[in-house]
């Protein structure tokens, strides 16, 4: 599933290819991503209108019209924009297109490609309650420090599950989750109220380079991530800060890679008298 860094690195594509054009044709037949709008109303919202601005929010996209009108898009789990000439063909999995012209240059095709549907458009007048009621941004302003320990402490889940939660961290999914918290040397599994603020410190820097990391690296517009991970998909493999080796253990139903050997679990309070020797 697309996470902060491939939203990123689609909003900056779409605001070379977008901003400043207008928008000459758009359409979509695809009543699961339009909903609950109607194809006629996405084309109606759309045409005539100039792109202005490509926004970005957790894993949300926003495209603000001259007009106040927003498009609003959501990858979803297979969900990626593609760059074409107006004439080249229909995209395989295509369930969307916006085409575009500036002044007197050529047109340019945007085609939303999407084989397991499960993105989302929508055309609003104003913010959309799930951009709304997102967390706080992690790449746009940074990490809040103390906004982050106070959701941490006021939940009692493990804190890799607590990251992945768009209303405490936007954007942020299983690879940034994942290699955040082996740079901060935490154990996922461990209790997110049982964290010190040093804890949350470093998963708030940790997660800020992988962020980073990841987009100091991908290089071909519609490639994969190049080998950055380092443990991420390496369960079985020696880690390579401490060379132990990688585990896996699946948290919120998600696989999770991580060293047992450097990174630390933290325990309630509670548990941790109890496990003291002599007490």
């Amino acid at each position: 599933m697309p996470e902060l860094p491939d939203v990123e690195f689609v909003r900056r594509r779409l605001t070379a290819a977008l901003r400043g054009g207008t928008i000459t044709s758009a359409r979509s037949k695809d009543l699961r991503l339009l909903r609950p709008q109607s194809p006629a109303a996405f084309t109606r919202g759309l045409v005539g209108r100039t792109v202005r601005e490509v926004r970005r929010r957790g894993k949300w996209l926003c495209l603000e019209l001259d007009d106040g009108t927003r498009l609003f898009s959501h990858l979803g789990m297979t969900g990626w924009w593609h760059e074409r000439g107006c004439d080249a063909p229909e995209e395989r999995s295509e369930r969307a297109r916006i085409d575009v012209r500036r002044g007197k240059g050529r047109c340019r095709s945007l085609r939303y490609v999407d084989s397991r549907r499960f993105g989302r458009l929508m055309v609003a007048r104003d913010d959309i309650p799930e951009w709304r009621e997102l967390g706080q941004d992690p790449f746009a302003k940074g990490i809040h420090v103390g906004t982050l320990a106070a959701a941490l402490a006021s939940r009692r889940r493990a804190v890799k599950e607590v990251l992945m939660d768009q209303m405490v961290l936007a954007g942020i999914g299983n690879i940034l989750a994942t290699e955040g918290l082996w740079r901060a040397r935490v154990d996922p599994r461990s209790r997110s109220d049982a964290l010190s603020r040093a804890d949350v410190t470093k998963i708030a820097r940790g997660l800020e380079k992988a962020i980073r990391r990841q987009l100091a690296t991908r290089k071909k517009p519609e490639g994969e991530w190049q080998d950055v991970f380092a443990v991420y998909g390496r369960s079985g493999e020696p880690c390579p800060r401490c060379g132990s080796t990688i585990a896996r253990v699946v948290i919120g139903g998600r696989a999770t890679a991580f060293c047992k050997g450097c990174q630390v679990r933290s325990w309630p309070r509670a548990r941790q008298r109890e496990s003291t020797p002599g007490q």
